[in-house]
């Protein structure tokens, strides 16, 4: 039986469209038009005589048929685009994409990447901040970490840590009461927030419940879609936010944020160390995730699952 062979461009658009969930999304990724799109993945279709994507007027979702072609097409493809990469740049140390929230990455791996550099001095980093749970790039991706739960089938998960949420406040807060804050006059400053994730409870409920203390009774400010963002706020004073003990332990340190409660309360939900499935061994990659490890048992506001 003779088999009549789908074109590369036909399995590079049926990738992304079973990546994205969405024929314009691939389309703007490949850039080509929509209908570009929907006729090299019914050019697929034809030529191997199964029907890979169910298509309403909303989404776009694999038949049982795609299910089991899209894994395979994506490691194709994947390889191909790191192949490319690698004869075009062959003397250009080999780089590692590492993604995560914006908060991670500045907040927290940004400040100590600098002493891994310093000792894998073959091995670059490139960091890829995501801003949307899931927003996830599979062509940009070689670890990342999230505090989402383990939903992507293309990733092996295992826990990394939990931590501890506090507010924070700019110094003239304290300045302002003598020096002390109390659980009564909370009420009185403007509480900012990001929306919380994956259904998990709310970062403000969570601990002002811990606190005893009724939501109703707050005077809540702006909500901002991640905390790079709200800490900016916080800085200029413009408000108290929740932090991730974590990341804004720096900052607590050089006296450019401080702490106006001792109250502490676990952070819902854990974070997660992510790695693509069905990847081939990268030396340079399983010392970059030792390292890590290494620095979030080190951090003793993090409860390290990989110790």
């Amino acid at each position: 039986m003779s088999l009549d062979m789908p074109t590369l461009v036909s399995l590079r658009a049926f990738e992304a469209v079973a990546r994205l969930k969405s024929f314009r999304k691939a389309a703007e990724e490949i850039r080509v038009t929509h209908a570009a799109v929907s006729h090299q993945v019914k050019a697929l279709e034809s030529a191997i005589g199964v029907r890979l994507l169910e298509r309403t007027s909303r989404s776009v979702a694999l038949t049982p048929a795609g299910g089991q072609y899209y894994p395979a097409i994506r490691a194709h493809i994947q390889g191909i685009i790191e192949t490319t990469r690698r004869i075009q740049t062959p003397e250009e140390p080999e780089v590692l994409l590492v993604q995560s929230y914006a908060s991670f990455n500045t907040m927290w791996l940004q400040p100590r990447l600098a002493d891994f550099l310093q000792n894998n001095p073959d091995t670059r980093v490139r960091i890829i901040s995501t801003f949307e749970d899931g927003d996830y790039d599979i062509h940009r991706f070689d670890v990342g970490v999230f505090n989402g739960p383990p939903f992507d089938k293309r990733f092996h998960y295992s826990p990394l840590f939990e931590t501890t949420i506090h507010p924070v406040c700019a110094p003239e807060v304290l300045k302002k009461t003598k020096g002390d804050l109390s659980l009564e006059e909370l009420k009185n400053h403007l509480l900012l927030s990001v929306p919380s994730t994956w259904n998990q409870p709310d970062d403000w409920d969570c601990w002002l419940d811990a606190a005893g203390i009724e939501r109703n009774l707050m005077t809540f400010g702006a909500v901002f879609d991640n905390y790079p963002l709200v800490r900016e706020a916080v800085l200029n004073n413009l408000g108290i936010s929740l932090a991730r003990a974590p990341f804004c332990a720096r900052d607590l340190q050089r006296g450019r944020l401080v702490k106006p409660f001792d109250l502490s309360t676990p952070e819902p939900g854990r974070w997660y160390l992510a790695t693509k499935k069905e990847t081939a061994p990268k030396p340079k990659l399983d010392a970059f995730i030792d390292w890590l490890l290494e620095e979030v048992e080190a951090d003793t506001n993090m409860r390290c699952f990989q110790a």
